[in-house]
């Protein structure tokens, strides 16, 4: 009687263990309701056939609009721009280096996110997206052979929960997820 009275009890607290446990996995992150997407394609090329300009397009591929300020190349302290990733790997075995490009910023005096977005931001609809076309012919023009992986990625506006619900008290829903293209490559000869 008493092995089954531990039994039971070992039971009873490995329940409650377990529901405490699943109690707060529930305290996750809400959804985000934004839906974009980003592409990147070559828009022209060097004289070697190397890409020397990427379009890039964001488009709201989700059912309600999206308030966001102009996907730009480059640095925004605060977020909502685009970051163009190269990286090189050479052909020659006993060159061990590679290459990487990046960009970074500082902190600057900067109005409100809900004032930027009021003032500066535009508005995707269901459907619509926007394009810009990136100049990267700078960054390849002194590659060895190799090959280039680059990608594109967008990175949204910094955000504190307080900027969010002032943001949706005012009507603006932005995005608030990193999104990224998918990795290409092309050849240097």
């Amino acid at each position: 009687m008493k092995f089954g009275l531990r039994v039971a009890m070992i039971v009873v607290l490995m329940s409650a263990v377990t529901v405490m446990a699943t109690g707060q996995q529930k305290t996750e992150k809400p959804a985000n309701p934004v839906h974009l997407e980003l592409t990147a394609e070559v828009a022209a090329t060097t004289e070697e056939g190397y890409p020397a300009a990427l379009r890039v397009t964001v488009k709201n591929v989700g059912n309600m609009a999206v308030d966001m300020s102009m996907p730009v190349l480059g640095c925004l302290p605060q977020g909502g721009h685009l970051f163009i990733h190269l990286e090189w790997w050479p052909d020659d075995p006993n060159n061990h280096s590679s290459r990487g490009w990046g960009e970074g910023c500082g902190e600057g005096d900067m109005p409100s996110l809900t004032n930027r977005i009021r003032d500066e931001g535009i508005r995707l609809r269901p459907g619509e997206y926007i394009t810009s076309c990136e100049n990267i012919r700078k960054r390849i023009g002194e590659l060895k052979p190799g090959t280039v992986e680059y990608w594109v990625e967008f990175v949204p506006p910094n955000a504190t929960k307080r900027d969010l619900a002032e943001l949706q008290q005012a009507g603006y829903i932005i995005p608030t997820e990193k999104i990224e293209t998918v990795h290409q490559t092309f050849a240097v000869q």
